[in-house]
């Protein structure tokens, strides 16, 4: 049987100890169709939609599933025009616990990772959720609470 290296990962530690790499994009363009395909071959939430080289927005299931239900024509609808274009980014030696904070208060599910102005990585609720189910885990001054989907971690 073989064994498996597990690393523990704490709220402190940095985003790019949880970001992943490489990330999934497509550009402003792409069809509510060729979205949709991306999401599903990539197994993954969201996508970071680029333009020019550079980060334009994010488009996510949901926001596929919005447009959908209100009667767009996926072959007809960009990227560009169903993307959030008002983006939350964060660096990737910010903490998990700022990230999480970023995300709660700006209510989105998705994180670009940013450095020096280019796509370094993207975090997701999962990721942050995953680290500090593992610090409670290992640490007993550490509880987490499920509320909703929110996570409220109370140091004791």
């Amino acid at each position: 049987m073989y064994g498996r290296t597990v690393h523990v990962v704490r709220p402190t530690d940095s985003v790019r100890s949880v970001m992943m790499w490489p990330v999934a994009t497509v550009e402003t363009v792409a069809t509510l169709t060729e979205v949709a395909e991306a999401l599903a071959a990539d197994e993954v939430g969201a996508l970071c939609v680029v333009e020019n080289d550079a980060l334009a927005g994010i488009v996510s299931e949901r926001d596929v599933v919005t447009h959908l239900a209100a009667g767009g024509d996926p072959a007809h609808l960009t990227a560009g025009e169903v993307m959030s274009g008002d983006l939350l980014t964060i660096g990737p030696d910010a903490t998990l616990l700022e990230a999480g904070r970023v995300m709660q208060e700006g209510q989105v599910r998705h994180l670009p990772v940013l450095s020096d102005g280019l796509i370094a990585g993207i975090v997701s609720m999962r990721d942050l959720f995953g680290a500090l189910v593992d610090a409670s885990a290992e640490e007993a001054d550490v509880v987490v609470v499920r509320s909703g989907t929110h996570v409220l971690v109370v140091a004791e």
